[in-house]
């Protein structure tokens, strides 16, 4: 096998070509998907390294000297399901649910964002769902599983680079899906790993001579609902958890001359709640449960000593650092002169319940919780500390400051978390009171232009009236006048006037007055899809009737009602539908419809100007957001996100587009000119991508002149068929003669069919 050569990011013409190249970076993301069980691939003393999934995207996150970096990097087309590490903490293989699995290299390059060396796409070719992978301790070997049609498992000598796995074996249906693979890391061993599934615990090995992959699965003696399983650290023993509270011991046979040939040997009933996961690290076997406690035991599952938080929280992933803990117990003055060395006083480390009182002295671990929360703890120096952001659930609404470089993001639990998009942290949170039913959660986010208020519409009609800067909510909040899902929250250029939309289609207007809020007037036109003022006082809307409506307000100091008054109604559209509008000036209107067009119309007369040709790979526009300089702006389709040029001209090469989240985008939002924001659905977390207009003008320096970048649109470009075709046509139109008897015959044919 070759030697694999360094990936140099320093090169000079490897960071231009990647700079020049993407339109969008993805520079950091708020939050990270809790479903996914992270890994602490931490090898030093003085840092935590950690890596998780967000979509997507896989984060390689870094906290040293009280300092977070991270690397932010998209390398599959669907969700992020799985994260493992081989015993060295090098290697990092990610996958997701059908598409590819992804193995990186962190110190390939040090000090720069790792690198995906091997690829291995499609794994499984009967379209079956990728539900677990292992990665042995040495990095030699990669296990995959699937459901679907039939359960399989393969295994991969990824290092030798052949595409086809070594082995395939069928996994018996009746024990379901996989949940979790693990290799063994005793000496010798290393080819061994137990498979976690829903209904039993499987026991595989490969061995390296016949070149075959062997499984036993044990005699079922009643167990279900299996959580986790690992390997006792020098001994023949495994141990299996379930959601009952079990613990099933597992030994080899005695009779039988077999490698991986385990027997039942006895269960323990350890506690009444869930236990999640079981991991073996320092010749002790911890376990987390559901109660959020955490167990040590020893090799014959004695209990040594147990943790648990003020606040406990059910534990999802327990994961030790990669390196083992070097110390030294004095207890007086005693000095060493290696750093990674700790001197530790025996009367203040933990000692176990056991007659002798021994010790109980381990490495750092991390601790994910199912409320997506993220510590780091030190059982001996009695230290815990949050890592990351908290993750608890999926985004439902998010808005970004107008002057400031701050954004708001809103769980499905009513927290809100203001982010500085420089500084990478948390400001302040607020936890708004909503209901806990999917009818009482906040939908939509906005800011006023002054940036002083901050308006959030729930499902069950609510809207809160909140100060970001001191996050305290109105004290005339929450106003709800109908129990409608609010859908749009639009604030007038100086703040004073809010127009709300609801799920009915029915438009309300807010008037504020001295920080209270009150209902000046109501309407029903049609179901509104985009809001935009055109100035205090005067609101256009387009809806799903392929209308536009103009919105007049007036206020009438002697009522408190009828100030929201209609003044002219426009049909845009015969066949489309008008999904966003954008205002370019203030004498034209850019509306994108769902047949993939974009049309400019005149403020004044609202007469169509032009019609062009709108991206049309994925999806109608959605969300266009002009940037400062009116030279660029933003939108978004169903799974991309894009950035166009101005004047729109129908030019393919003046919006350039990536991919933005495998499922569907929700919303998007921009920052000033050098950030836009967006997150998809299913997301616990909002993705922060830096613009970069100079690749969309490189890209323009090669599009030709003339109708050249048009010509592209159509099959084989300027020299296709289609083209020539016209061309024949149309010089055949410049010589045939015109206004014959024949042609006044086929023009009047043609008139009476």
């Amino acid at each position: 096998m070759n030697e694999i050569q360094p990936y140099d990011l320093k090169d000079e013409f490897t960071a231009d070509l990647q700079h020049r190249c993407q339109p969008f970076h993805l520079e950091w993301i708020f939050g990270f998907n809790p479903r996914v069980p992270l890994a602490n691939v931490t090898v030093q003393r003085t840092a935590t390294e950690l890596v998780m999934a967000s979509g997507n995207a896989i984060i390689f996150y870094k906290l040293e000297n009280q300092t977070e970096t991270a690397y932010t990097l998209v390398g599959h087309k669907t969700l992020i399901n799985t994260i493992i590490s081989d015993g060295t903490g090098r290697f990092i293989v990610s996958s997701d649910s059908t598409y590819s699995i992804n193995v990186w290299d962190r110190e390939i390059n040090p000090g720069a964002a790792p690198v995906a060396i091997r690829t291995i796409y499609e794994p499984f070719k009967e379209q079956a769902e990728i539900n677990a992978i292992g990665l042995s301790h040495d990095g030699r070997y990669l296990v995959a599983a699937c459901s679907g049609s039939q359960n399989l498992l393969k295994l991969w000598q990824w290092t030798i680079g052949n595409d086809t796995p070594d082995d395939c074996v069928e996994l018996p249906t009746r024990l379901g899906k996989t949940k979790n693979i693990y290799f063994c890391a005793d000496h010798g061993k290393k080819n061994h790993f137990v498979v976690t599934l829903e209904n039993g615990i499987m026991f595989g090995c490969f061995d390296s001579r016949s070149q075959k992959l062997l499984i036993d699965v044990p005699k079922k003696h009643g167990f279900q609902d299996y959580n986790d399983s690992v390997f006792v650290c020098d001994s023949p023993r495994a141990v299996s958890v379930t959601g009952a509270g079990m613990a099933i011991i597992w030994s080899d046979e005695q009779k039988v001359e077999a490698p991986i040939k385990k027997q039942f040997l006895k269960y323990l009933h350890l506690k009444y709640a869930s236990i999640n996961v079981i991991r073996c690290c320092d010749q002790k076997l911890v376990t987390g449960d559901d109660d959020g406690e955490i167990r040590f035991y020893d090799s014959q599952m004695r209990i040594l000593y147990w943790f648990k938080q003020e606040d406990p929280e059910p534990i999802r992933t327990i994961s030790f650092n990669i390196f083992p803990r070097k110390y030294v117990l004095d207890g007086g003055h005693h000095q060493t002169q290696n750093e990674d060395t700790e001197i530790l006083s025996p009367d203040s480390v933990p000692h176990d319940v056991s007659l002798e009182g021994h010790p109980v002295i381990v490495r750092n671990f991390v601790m994910s919780t199912k409320a997506g929360r993220t510590f780091q703890i030190d059982i001996v120096q009695n230290k815990i500390q949050e890592l990351y952001y908290p993750s608890g659930s999926i985004i439902t609404a998010f808005a970004v400051h107008p002057n400031d470089s701050q954004l708001c993001c809103c769980d499905g639990n009513g927290r809100m978390t203001i982010y500085d998009s420089i500084g990478k942290q948390a400001i302040m949170s607020l936890s708004v009171p909503i209901q806990r039913t999917r009818r009482g959660r906040i939908t939509v986010l906005s800011y006023s232009p002054c940036g002083i208020y901050l308006a959030g519409g729930a499902e069950n009609g609510y809207i809160w009236i909140i100060n970001p800067a001191t996050m305290i909510i109105n004290a005339n909040s929450p106003l709800q006048f109908g129990n409608e899902k609010i859908c749009q929250l639009v604030f007038s250029p100086e703040s004073r006037f809010i127009v709300f939309t609801v799920d009915d289609g029915g438009i309300g207007l807010l008037e504020r007055e001295n920080d209270y809020w009150q209902l000046i007037g109501k309407s029903v036109t049609h179901r509104v899809v985009d809001i935009i003022f055109t100035s205090d006082t005067r609101f256009l809307t387009i809806g799903d009737d392929r209308h536009l409506v103009e919105y007049i307000i007036e206020l009438k100091y002697n009522s408190q009602m009828d100030c929201l008054l209609i003044g002219e109604r426009f049909r845009l559209e015969q066949s489309a539908h008008t999904v966003s509008m954008m205002l370019l000036s203030t004498e034209r209107l850019l509306v994108a419809n769902d047949q993939f067009k974009f049309k400019i119309y005149s403020l004044h007369t609202f007469d169509i100007m032009h019609t062009y040709l709108a991206p049309f790979s994925d999806g109608p526009v959605r969300s266009l957001f002009l940037l400062p300089g009116e030279h660029f702006f933003t939108f978004m389709t169903d799974k991309n996100i894009y950035i166009h040029q101005l004047p729109v001209d129908g030019n393919p090469y003046r919006f350039m587009g990536m991919f933005g989240h495998p499922k569907k985008l929700k919303s998007l939002r921009t920052m000033k000119d050098r950030y836009m924001f967006c997150y998809g659905d299913g997301d616990h977390g909002v993705s922060m991508w830096k613009i970069n207009t100079l690749s969309l003008l490189e890209n323009q320096k090669h599009c030709g002149t003339g109708l050249d970048p048009y010509c592209t649109l159509l099959p084989g470009g300027k020299t296709g068929c289609y083209v020539k075709e016209m061309l024949s046509l149309f010089f055949y139109n410049q010589i045939s003669p015109k206004h014959t008897e024949e042609d006044t015959e086929i023009s009047s044919s043609a008139v009476v069919m």
